[in-house]
């Protein structure tokens, strides 16, 4: 089967990887996987391309640009693909037209998160179901007619769509989020083990929907009750300099580690007790999945599909979107439980069980020929 995937680029995020992720099983079965970036090509798509995927990029500039869309077509045409898979609504549009230009077979998007319009700052955090941008969802709903299925990556993920933003319930298909997770499995945690210290990490983008804001109030609450608790926040993004003096205003810079953008988080999450995630939006977070397959108990917020892989009470805590009292009461009833290694092996057995990138792929594949793709 040839596969081409449509993506904005291949810069470094949960999306980016999983379409990275998809494409190597994908070639590892025998089919042809091809990776289209709308933008740029990305920095982790030399990466793909070392290891035979081939990756092309349009180019296209800021704005609505429908050459592109015809360039795209052009080369659809050459490269003549049974299954066009678009990830995400920004890149969708472009990719229906191009594929029926093209005259591909099948056409399927992914969405890999719900689109909420939120608003966070150092005094808290607001969070409605109202759409952050009207425009795009009027014209993503406009190319439902001939997108085969729309698949949403957590069942949290495709009632929202399906009640807010007006996708058929007999397009919507949830296939689970999976990952790479070897590399986590040979490299565990060991949490607990150096206590008293309890070191908390975070491995997220610093963009508002990752609500750093509102962990830092929280942690700022767990380091007065636990001497020994530190922070490490692994990432980059537009707000870093905004946290980095808010860390400052909170009097935590002996306690909070900024460690920058890190091409692997294997060493960093082997390193921690205790994985924390405060996100007021998620789909089903591939750093969620990598931390518990590295071994680690988990903090979150109820964001997205979370509570469909960490198990509240068990390998897990979890806390109210945007709420650091109940965020900070959730991290240090987590630091002070006696049995954190065998709630983060717990963990592992969660996701090599339900959430291996092989089960993934291979939802995605029985997809596309239930919609006609050849085999």
């Amino acid at each position: 089967m040839k596969i081409v995937q449509l993506v904005n680029n291949l810069d470094m995020g949960g999306l980016e990887r999983l379409a990275v992720d998809l494409a190597y099983c994908q070639l590892a079965e025998g089919h042809v996987p091809t990776i289209y970036c709308l933008t740029h090509p990305g920095r982790i798509a030399a990466e793909a391309a070392e290891r035979g995927i081939c990756v092309r990029s349009f180019e296209k500039p800021a704005g609505p640009h429908l050459s592109v869309a015809w360039k795209m077509a052009k080369q659809l045409r050459i490269d003549r693909p049974d299954v066009l898979h678009t990830h995400n609504h920004l890149v969708h549009h472009y990719g229906v037209i191009a594929g029926r230009l093209a005259r591909v077979p099948v056409i399927v998007n992914t969405r890999h998160r719900a689109e909420f319009r939120f608003a966070t700052g150092t005094e808290g955090t607001q969070v409605t179901t109202e759409s952050p941008d009207k425009k795009s969802d009027l014209i993503f709903r406009a190319t439902l007619p001939w997108t085969g299925c729309v698949v949403m990556i957590s069942e949290a993920t495709r009632r929202f769509f399906v009640r807010y933003r007006g996708v058929p319930e007999a397009k919507a298909r949830v296939i689970l989020n999976g990952a790479n997770l070897e590399r986590f499995f040979s490299l565990p945690a060991r949490p607990g083990s150096a206590h008293p210290r309890v070191r908390f990490g975070i491995a997220a983008r610093m963009v508002a929907e990752k609500d750093h804001f509102t962990l830092l109030r929280a942690f700022a609450l767990v380091a007065a009750e636990i001497p020994g608790a530190e922070l490490q926040i692994a990432g980059d993004g537009p707000l870093k300099q905004q946290l980095i003096e808010f860390t400052r205003e909170l009097d935590l810079e002996s306690r909070v580690t900024f460690l920058g953008a890190l091409p692997h988080t294997g060493q960093f999450l082997s390193q921690l007790d205790i994985f924390v995630l405060s996100s007021l939006n998620e789909g089903l977070p591939l750093a969620l999945l990598e931390a518990m397959a590295a071994g680690l108990p988990v903090v979150s917020t109820r964001a997205g599909g979370v509570e469909e892989a960490a198990q509240d009470g068990q390998n897990a805590y979890l806390a109210d979107v945007g709420n650091s009292n109940d965020l900070a009461q959730a991290m240090i009833r987590m630091a002070s439980a006696p049995d954190l290694e065998q709630r983060g092996a717990l963990g592992q057995r969660i996701v090599q069980e339900r959430f291996r990138i092989e089960n993934t792929w291979h939802g995605y594949y029985e997809l596309f020929l239930s919609l006609g793709a050849k085999n």
